[in-house]
């Protein structure tokens, strides 16, 4: 490493807070992290939180939950208020401790047994192969976009036995509620997340509907 090189590394490490991403970050951010990682591995946010970026690290904190808490709570109240993006995030199971967590965890268990993903394998198998095809036809597509984004939308579309035909918002509704967990956003960003949850819940509760009078 060059002394300007490593200079550039101290800035991006010193300089690095979630809550003011450049374009340059979103375009790329894996020089920022690997300057994090050597320079500043446990970094102190302006806002007293603390951002890890080595393995080991992440790895003890998850690990060790009478320590550390995945409840977000009071993190999100002002980043969300009382909105359906408060209510989601706050009852998610990624984002609350033992007993609700388990709890939520013991209500899906039997979806994700090792036999109930092999039972998935020959569709999965066969929409993957239908991708491979399409790319094939088309020359040229985007890997992410046009391949990868359409394996979760099938697999979440499944486990909650969602009709194929009625699967076409399900990606944009997963994008907007996600996107909302960035660590800076606009009012855009918060309209469409709260649009998208309270829609993914009004499409929920109308499927349990129709398939209590089938």
């Amino acid at each position: 490493m060059t002394p300007t090189a490593a200079i550039d590394d101290h800035a991006l490490a010193r300089d690095f807070d979630l809550q003011h991403l450049d374009a340059a970050f979103y375009a790329d951010p894996y020089p920022t992290y690997r300057a994090l990682r050597a320079h500043a591995p446990v970094k102190r946010m302006p806002n007293g939180s603390l951002f890890l970026t080595r393995y080991r690290d992440v790895q003890a904190v998850y690990r060790d939950p009478k320590t550390f808490s995945s409840d977000k709570t009071v993190e999100f109240r002002p980043k969300y208020g009382e909105s359906p993006l408060y209510e989601h995030h706050t009852t998610s199971l990624v984002f609350n401790d033992p007993p609700l967590h388990t709890r939520v965890r013991k209500l899906i268990a039997g979806a994700l047994t090792a036999r109930a993903i092999a039972a998935m394998e020959p569709d999965l198998i066969r929409l993957v192969d239908g991708l491979l095809d399409d790319a094939a036809a088309r020359g040229r597509i985007d890997l992410i976009e046009w391949f990868a984004s359409a394996i979760p939308v099938e697999i979440i579309g499944d486990l909650l036995a969602v009709p194929h035909e009625e699967r076409g918002p399900l990606r944009e509704w997963s994008l907007a509620i996600l996107g909302a967990l960035e660590p800076a956003l606009n009012a855009q960003q918060l309209e469409r997340g709260n649009r998208a949850v309270t829609e993914f819940v009004h499409y929920l509760k109308d499927l349990i509907a129709r398939r209590g009078r089938a």
